[in-house]
Parts: structure tokens; sequence; C-alpha cells
């Protein structure tokens, strides 16, 4: 987040070094430099059940989503299934490699199952597949030179090849993120597969789209997954979905590029982490043929990089320090906007307090670093903490940031916001739905607004997701301790971002 009439400060964002294969429909761009503190800012959640709110599929009607029964221990490779047999020039049968063959037998039997039913004629599997060491000078692919490509990627006919970085790449995610890093990379590849079969038109549509459907057939590919259909891996919606959408949050642009930007290095071609993650819910929630119906249209109503590009140094767009001053001007705009578009919304106190512990709340239990009090209709917040969680742990380079503990203040607010209008404050549902509220008052936000004129920078979504992904308080209600899944939180926020605030309602009407 950023204040229009200050300095503008450090953003954390992910630069990619992208290299582009000649002929290739997309690429995962470059090497993750992926920080120590990747891993969470608070512990992740086990899942508990699932709500069924969705994302819209084309008839405006709502996907259920629902829990695999894996526990987060088995979630990865089957146990005792042999490694996949499949041609593959190059094949040194590393941990890379293995893991590389096993996802692309599995994906091929999702389409194979799924295809014909979803669009009427037989899945044409890709006819050549290449593993590589990017550390290797000689490495190359249909003509064209590999060697320090930190990829994987697709190469649309003639070559026609599935390849990837067996020595660098892909040892990197699994060893950063988790096993399913790889079969979450490799699912994209083949999404850019289907494209060309269904001929996917590049003349009509920007690079932003191709990436925006291969990352939403990912999702599909793993609700086929959890659904147990899959003869290599386990997934479950906590430990699993962690890793699918960690491995997004990984392999976003930088911060402040522009989408519709083609200059051959891929760079602003991926989406940021809420457009990579909002494409993989969709995928999820409701399968493959709306993938297919990802359009310029859609992608350039909702994409949140858009209102960045223009930014000349998007490193330098705005991380704010955690102050008690600036939660205090985020509360102004989150009070101001609560107050146009909720009835009778009563702004609450805001109060810090010390020693770690949240004032007691009565009939309620307090939560923290966070916490929303309904009979007091006070918010109390833990500074320390927060400052932890919205300090960047590794600079430019971070996943986290200001923006990371300011979803969680806003969601509080929310929780306020219902109270206002009489709607339940506590239970999943009521979480989901402030967290539903919060993105509604982060694209609000996309404009100056407040005394202070604050306004979204590039990343701050991304650190939103980051915290959602890593943290059940953002969902919860004013109890606290909600038993939301990943899936659910990073949805909610989404379809506030892109939705109307009575569309969290619709979705979220517990």
């Amino acid at each position: 987040m950023k204040s229009v009439q200050r300095a503008r400060l450090g953003i954390a964002a992910l630069a990619l070094a992208a290299v582009t294969v000649t002929g290739c429909a997309s690429t995962i761009a470059g090497t993750p430099v992926l920080p120590a503190a990747m891993g969470s800012t608070a512990p992740p959640t086990s899942g508990g059940t699932p709500t069924s709110g969705g994302v819209p599929t084309t008839g405006g009607t709502v996907a259920p989503v629902g829990p695999s029964g894996i526990p987060d221990s088995e979630v990865g490779l089957k146990p005792g299934v042999p490694t996949a047999a499949l041609s593959v020039s190059g094949d040194q049968d590393t941990q890379s490699d293995q893991l590389a063959k096993d996802t692309l037998v599995d994906v091929i039997d999702f389409y194979t199952q799924t295809f014909p039913q979803a669009f009427g004629e037989k899945f044409v599997p890709p006819q050549h597949f290449y593993s590589y060491d990017s550390q290797d000078k000689n490495a190359t692919i249909c003509k064209h030179s590999l060697y320090q490509s930190q990829n994987a990627a697709y190469a649309s006919p003639p070559c026609d090849t599935v390849v990837w970085d067996r020595g660098v790449l892909l040892p990197h995610l699994i060893d950063s993120i988790g096993i399913l890093s790889v079969p979450t990379v490799f699912a994209h590849e083949m999404g850019h597969r289907v494209q060309t079969q269904l001929k996917f038109d590049d003349s009509k549509n920007s690079v932003l789209v191709g990436e925006q459907q291969a990352d939403c057939y990912a999702g599909a590919y793993w609700r086929w997954v959890s659904e147990g259909n899959s003869t290599y891996f386990n997934f479950n919606e906590s430990e699993g979905m962690r890793q699918a959408l960690n491995t997004m949050l990984a392999v976003r642009d930088p911060a402040g590029g522009d989408p519709s930007a083609d200059d051959g290095t891929g760079q602003g071609a991926h989406g940021d982490a809420f457009d990579r993650t909002y494409a993989f819910s969709l995928g999820y929630a409701n399968g493959v043929k709306d993938c297919s119906t990802i359009d310029q249209a859609s992608v350039d109503a909702r994409v949140s990089e858009s209102p960045f590009h223009q930014i000349p140094d998007p490193k330098n767009a705005g991380s704010l320090p955690i102050t008690d001053q600036v939660l205090s001007d985020v509360a102004d705009t989150v009070n101001e906007y609560f107050g146009k578009t909720t009835a009778q919304y009563r702004p609450p106190t805001l109060t810090g307090y010390a020693g770690g512990s949240p004032p007691a709340c009565d009939g309620f239990t307090a939560s923290t670093p966070v916490s929303y009090c309904p009979p007091t209709n006070t918010v109390t917040y833990d500074l320390p903490e927060l400052q932890r969680i919205g300090t960047p742990t590794a600079g430019f380079d971070s996943y986290n940031g200001d923006f990371s503990a300011i979803v969680l203040l806003v969601s509080r607010y929310a929780l306020a916001a219902q109270a206002a209008g009489k709607a339940p404050v506590t239970g999943d549902q009521a979480g989901l739905r402030a967290l539903c509220y919060a993105g509604t008052w982060a694209s609000w936000m996309r404009n100056p607004q407040g005394p202070k004129k604050l306004t979204l920078s590039p990343a701050d979504l991304d650190k939103a997701v980051y915290e959602l992904i890593n943290s059940p308080l953002p969902a919860s209600g004013a109890n606290g301790a909600g038993s939301t899944a990943i899936f659910d939180r990073v949805q909610a926020f989404g379809i506030g971002v892109t939705h109307p605030i009575d569309t969290c309602f619709d979705f979220f009407s517990g």
C-alpha cells in the first residue's frame, strides 16, 4: 500500500528472468528466487471442512468443492507406485525426471478421461518430451539453445514438445515448496497443449489470456486429483493446496509489469499471484470447459496488474511500515468504504494492546494479533505482531509485506460491517463473507481514498494472497480460529476483488 502524499518506499516483488523457447506456447519464467520465509507467517491450517462457496461458472451457479480426506502426511507421491513409463529424451532418472514422468502420464490420463466429455473429441498428447540441464552448454530444443534457461515449457507444433530443466528449476521448486510444485508446473504446461488442440487464437488474445487459461487448467487437474482419480498423487485442500498455490506465487510476474506487453521475454505475460491463483480457482471449482472460455474481455475486466503497469519504477511503488498511525489511516478508508456500502454501519473503536494477549470480549473468544469484539464494537491489535507479519522478510523479493498485515485488520472491520446489518459474525461462513468484504474494499482502494489518499501498490494483492495461504485468521469469525480451507480463503478474497459487495452474501450466506 502507498500514500500518494509521501515518498514511495520499496515494495515486495519477485523478479523473474524469462527465457522463451522458439515456437513455445508459454514458459514458466525463469528461476524463482524463493526467500527463506516462503513457508508461512503463521502455521498453516489443517483445512477442516470447506464450504460450498465457489466462483461463478458461465451459467452463474456455484460449483461445490469437497474435501479429499487425505491427511497432510500423505500429500505427495503415493507410496509404492512405480515411476511412470514415458519415453523422454535426455532422461537421467533423477528425482525431477521421475516426478516429471509421473505427472505427464497422470495429466495425459486426466485429459484422456475429461477431454471427450468437455470438448467432444479425443485428447492428443504431445509427441515428444525432453529433459535437460540448464547448466549444460549443449542443451538444445528445436534448434534453440537451452543453456541457462531455467524453465519448463511446452513448445508448440511442429516441435510439439514438453521440456524441463532437471538441473536447476525443478530441484529448486521441490526444495523450496514441495513435491507438488512439479505437477503444478506441468499441469500448467499441458494446459498449453490443450490450447493447441482447441486452436487457441493468438491473434485475438494477449499472452496473458493464454497463461490464465493454463493456470485454470492446472486447477482443474488438481480438483480431479483431489477426488481420488490420480494414479500417482495424493492431494488435499490444506498441505496440497498450500504447495499448489505457493507455486503460483513463486512464478508470478514482477510487480508493476504490463500484462499486455509481449517483448519476447515473457515478462508481464503470466499474471501476478492474485491473477494466477484466481485463474487456478476457476479451474478447481468449475473444470476444464470453463477454462477454455477465459477470453480477453474477462481478463481485461479483472487482472490486477493492469492499474499499475505505468509506474516507472515498481520497486519504489510503496510498502508502508506498520505503525499505529498507518493502521489508523487504513481504518479511516475502511470506515469510509463501509459507511457508503453498509446500512447502519458504526465505525469500531480501534485500540492497540500490549503483552501479546488480546483484551477479553464478553461471550466471544478474542483472536490475535487482531480481534473484533461485537458487544463493544471494538477492533484491537497487537502492533509488534502485525509489524512482524507486515515487514518484508527478503526485501524486494519478499512475498509478504504491509498488506499481509492490513488484510487481517480489514477483515475484522468487515465483521463490524456484517454486525451492522444483523448478519452472523461467528462461524466459517461469516469469516469467508468478511474476507470477501475485505476484497471489495481492496478493489475500491485501486484509487486514492481517505484523508491520506492511500491506494493499492502493485504487489498488495499478492501480499494478501500470501497471508491467506498461510493463515486462517483473515477468514475467521469473531471467535477466531476458523476451519476454512486455503482454497476457500483465496477464493473468497478473489470474489470480493472482482465482484460487488452484495455478491459476498450470494456466495457465503450462512
